[in-house]
């Protein structure tokens, strides 16, 4: 996948230097609360093959964020198609610094775009914690809706926390955004 743009951030593939940065997101409880694997030691060795090795086939990917504006680095947003072209899970950590600014919510909606018009998905996921309000707020601003709540899951500030499985099925985005869907019937046939 290459770059793709907004009004506001640019989704770019990774590069070696914006590892350092990748690492301190990946060992920060703010913005890796779900991860259950303590203490948190990312070294900028452990993430290169993850970001910076291309994937041998198109149905995942790690994209950079940058804010246009400056240019200035603020995060990665990542998806995985599981079964290819049928549905996807999202993922996305941005500095705390950026949180409320629009930026991830922008970078979601670009990814969300390539993913249901370019990708042709039927289904995108994304995982979150009751501990993150906002998020979930975001995700359903989105289009998202809680699928399934895992009950006092994860621990943030140490207090036990529900993670929530949200998704949004193909026909719920393109309705969310008042268009219509350009496959509507996703090339599938009806064998009947």
């Amino acid at each position: 996948m290459d770059t793709l743009k907004g009004k506001l951030v640019l989704l770019r593939p990774p590069k070696e230097e914006d590892l350092e940065y990748f690492a301190s997101l990946k060992n920060d409880l703010r913005t890796q609360g779900w991860n259950q694997r303590l203490p948190l030691t990312f070294t900028v060795e452990s993430l290169r093959d993850k970001f910076l090795k291309r994937p041998e086939k198109g149905n995942k990917g790690i994209l950079a964020i940058e804010i246009l504006e400056d240019g200035k680095l603020i995060g990665n947003i990542s998806y995985e198609e599981g079964p290819a072209r049928l549905g996807a899970t999202i993922g996305i950590a941005t500095g705390t610094e950026f949180w409320g600014k629009g930026y991830a919510q922008e970078a979601q909606e670009i990814l969300l775009n390539f993913l249901f018009i370019e990708r042709g998905i039927l289904v995108a996921r994304l995982w979150t914690q009751t501990g993150f309000p906002w998020a979930q707020k975001a995700a359903e601003k989105l289009g998202f809706r809680v699928g399934v709540r895992f009950r006092e899951n994860s621990i943030i500030g140490g207090k036990y926390v529900d993670c929530l499985y949200m998704d949004m099925l193909r026909e719920e985005y393109f309705a969310h955004l008042g268009i219509d869907d350009p496959l509507p019937d996703n090339g599938i046939k009806d064998p009947l």
